[in-house]
């Protein structure tokens, strides 16, 4: 277990986006009301278990028809650059993936009729990757890290001209990356349609910082003044964010990155995302595999009569991150720092369900 404070996060936290921005998203909603909000799901005997007042899980187990949050940010992107005419009916849609951002843009680009190469890591499983071929992408397997798909993907696509539709930004590409995490402020703007006070705290995965930016800017839009801590969550075995916020830059991770929660295998923050990390997020917790997977054996067999939730690995790290929090000696200062309590109201993100269905059976059934 490790963590990070950044107390100053409470008074620098800006949100990045416009009175604009934010009503083209809800505009987008409008036009297709068909894309309904996932379930916020109370777990009340978890948070007596736990010690703290109330306990909700965002659950994106289902989102938009798939397992993953990740089409948020993808369907709204896309549909932004065909409005601009930047994509049309000739383009093709590419990205580098550790699977459910690939299986979205794949089934935004086969909605569309368009054709899609999502590039991955030799080390994604094989479940993962024929999720993705369904949706009738291409399938692109680079040796090496998803760091190392990224690089290939990104040369392919400027050889051919192929639209690349990534939530990891770099030099020189950064627009898309801020359209997609201005889709996922949509999460938030779905937990304040629900909740009519403001929880006092949120945990979200980290991965490359894209969720945990479109949150840390979505809870300073919904709530301003009254703005709940954020907390990232990672993997021990990359733990990328936390080391950035240690070291106050932006840092690639020197070791090669090992998790299960392949979601959140990730090497480097995004440059794009990075400004409002740095400043919107309270603390950086990084736990190991063995809490996140006991977070999803708990979630999908719950206490007393709160709702059983399917989590895949990056989706329980949330949950296992509030856990270890409250539990763990080591992460007391985290704690401490955020008053958690019996009076605290705490939001949970479930970015996944079984992404992978025989991985999540193997690791539930210990």
């Amino acid at each position: 277990m490790d963590y990070h404070l950044n107390p100053a996060a409470r008074h620098q936290a800006r949100d990045p986006y416009g009175a604009e921005d934010y009503q083209d998203l809800a505009s987008f909603y409008t036009r297709h009301p068909e894309l309904a909000p996932t379930p916020l799901r109370e777990l009340p005997a978890f948070a007596r278990a736990l010690g703290i007042g109330a306990l909700y899980v965002k659950d994106e187990s289902g989102r938009f028809g798939l397992n993953a949050f990740k089409a948020l940010g993808v369907r709204y992107a896309v549909d932004r650059l065909m409005r601009e005419g930047r994509i049309g009916r000739d383009s093709t849609l590419v990205c580098a993936s550790a699977g459910n951002h690939g299986r979205a843009v794949a089934r935004v680009a086969r909605e569309l009729s368009l054709p899609a190469r999502v590039y991955m890591s030799s080390d994604a499983t094989a479940g993962t990757r024929q999720a993705i071929a369904s949706e009738g992408a291409e399938i692109v397997v680079i040796e090496g890290s998803y760091d190392d798909a990224v690089g290939v993907m990104a040369a392919d696509a400027a050889s051919h001209g192929w639209t690349i539709v990534s939530d990891t930004s770099w030099a020189g590409y950064e627009e898309i990356p801020r359209l997609i995490m201005l889709g996922y402020t949509r999460i938030v703007h779905e937990v304040a349609a629900v909740l009519e006070d403001p929880p006092g705290v949120v945990f979200a995965q980290a991965g490359v910082g894209g969720l945990v930016c479109g949150v840390a800017a979505g809870l300073v839009h919904e709530w301003s003044g009254r703005r709940p801590a954020l907390v990232s969550c990672e993997p021990s075995g990359a733990a990328c964010l936390l080391a950035s916020a240690r070291a106050g830059r932006c840092l690639t991770l020197d070791s090669p990155v090992r998790s299960v929660m392949a979601g959140l295998r990730c090497a480097a923050p995004s440059p794009a995302a990075w400004p409002m990390i740095a400043t919107g997020v309270d603390a950086f917790v990084a736990i190991d595999d063995s809490t996140g997977v006991a977070a999803m054996r708990m979630l999908a067999r719950p206490m007393s009569k709160d709702p059983a939730i399917e989590a895949g690995p990056s989706g329980g790290c949330g949950f296992g991150a509030l856990v270890a929090v409250m539990r763990d000696e080591t992460l007391r200062p985290v704690r401490e720092a955020l008053a958690l309590g019996p009076e605290s109201r705490v939001v949970v993100i479930n970015t996944e369900g079984a992404t992978d269905r025989q991985l999540y059976q193997r690791l539930i059934s210990g």
